[in-house]
């Protein structure tokens, strides 16, 4: 019997294809477990005029009925004339070998399965059938996690070359389908126990909410339109703070920021792997009240004059020079020649520095400021200064202060790279020996 005329589910599927790129040139690979759902999707597009192949995959995780659903699958198709590829995986030991759970382990299987399928067979999209009962589980599961906005838009129509046509039919209505045209289906009886999250919600809250509402599918339905295009206009103004906000800097990232713009900070930082409430706390207290660094995993959040510093934690360095000669560290070179008493003169280069050879005592050693660090900074006729107070009067970040490196010959510093010589190191006179000092990047660091 046609599905092309009156019913609800089969008209939502023919509205939504064409909204997701789909035409009638496209070749659709549908993800085919033999269940309820993916079945009626299969027999619609196939009914439709639409190219579809069906892809199963038996986890081996059910013994003989894992056997027989492939089976099943195999034997419809052959009978409705549906190109069908079958993929048999050992999940057991793919989960064991990536130390993942059952069920992280069978996504895993099948969208890399997948993906090989679209690469390999050249398929357009790969179909699913994720319903609005679906979509409507996902936003409870999510906001029970406290996922923001971004979880509770559900379950999206399209993402890459995946499409869901049937996002917009409840489970009901997709039942009253497969018994209108008579399609087969197997049950998964994992799915009729309450042992995983989903399912919970599944037996109890969702009846209960829908006793106490009734229209809860279609309302469900208007609020999920509504919070996805408000998502879009809040994605697109999060993109354009982005752009203006954020730049790359030495191996981190430069953040503006204003308190207005907190949700869009919260946003980014979530994204590289910085919880929520964390960043929070961090961000919305005052600088006079709270600390000035965030150090989270392998990041690290600095605050700025105008904003924050982020960048993976780096970690602390002390580099042994034995000898003159030239030698690289991460992405810097530093080298230490003797030159001619006569050959010296004042360089404006701030990385390059002329020493007196009588003031070094060797082995010579490249390394962090540390707590307590002072010297006698060139021109201040022996006075002794703090390296903390000489990085204030430079105004510099923390982020930058972490960055300044020290030439150090046994407990005194020679050399603060970059900003000033020690003046005990000063080439006089008097100099026998002198050596040329140059710190240079190799490359953008």
């Amino acid at each position: 019997m046609s599905v092309e005329l009156t019913h609800p589910v089969s008209n939502a599927v023919r509205k939504a294809l064409p909204l997701l790129g789909v035409t009638k040139a496209s070749k659709i690979l549908v993800g085919a477990s033999g269940g309820l759902d993916s079945m009626v999707l299969l027999y619609i597009l196939h009914q439709s005029g639409y190219t579809v192949s069906a892809a199963h995959i038996n986890f081996n995780l059910r013994e003989d009925e894992s056997v027989n659903d492939a089976l099943f699958v195999r034997n419809w198709c052959l009978d409705q004339d549906i190109p069908f590829i079958e993929l048999s995986k050992d999940t057991r030991s793919y989960a064991e070998a990536n130390n993942l759970n059952t069920q992280t382990a069978a996504r895993n299987i099948r969208y890399e399965w997948w993906e090989y399928l679209v690469h390999t067979h050249q398929f357009d999209f790969v179909a699913t059938a994720h319903h609005l009962d679906d979509t409507i589980e996902t936003v409870f599961m999510n906001l029970f996690r406290g996922t923001g906005m971004k979880g509770l838009r559900g379950i999206p129509p399209a993402r890459d070359f995946y499409i869901r046509p049937m996002l917009d039919c409840s489970r009901s209505a997709i039942e009253s389908f497969a018994k209108s045209f008579d399609i087969p289906f197997r049950t998964d009886a994992s799915n009729l126990t309450d042992h995983y999250q989903r399912n919970k919600l599944r037996h109890h809250l969702i009846p209960m909410l829908e006793e106490f509402y009734p229209g809860l599918h279609t309302s469900m339905r208007h609020t999920l339109h509504r919070i996805n295009l408000e998502w879009e206009a809040w994605d697109y103004a999060y993109s354009e703070w982005e752009v203006s906000s954020i730049q790359k800097y030495a191996d981190g990232f430069i953040i503006q920021y204003i308190s207005a713009h907190l949700p869009f900070c919260l946003r980014w930082l979530e994204e590289k792997g910085f919880p929520w409430m964390l960043s929070y706390d961090f961000l919305s207290s005052t600088k006079a009240d709270s600390n000035h660094v965030l150090q989270y995993e392998q990041y690290k959040l600095s605050r700025t004059e105008n904003g924050f510093y982020l960048e993976e934690t780096r970690p602390e360095l002390q580099f042994v020079l034995p000898k003159p000669g030239k030698y690289t560290f991460g992405n810097f070179a530093f080298t230490i020649d003797q030159v001619s008493p006569d050959a010296f003169m004042p360089d404006q280069d701030p990385w390059t520095e002329y020493v007196s050879g009588e003031a070094l005592q060797w082995p010579l050693t490249i390394r962090n400021i540390r707590p307590g660090d002072d010297f006698q900074p060139l021109g201040m006729q022996g006075r002794t200064k703090k390296l903390q107070d000489l990085m204030v009067d430079r105004k510099l970040e923390l982020f930058e202060k972490e960055r300044v490196l020290l030439l150090t010959s046994g407990d005194s510093i020679v050399w603060v790279i970059g900003i000033r010589l020690d003046e005990r190191a000063r080439v006089t006179a008097d100099s026998n020996l002198v050596y040329r000092l140059t710190y240079s990047a190799l490359s953008n660091g």
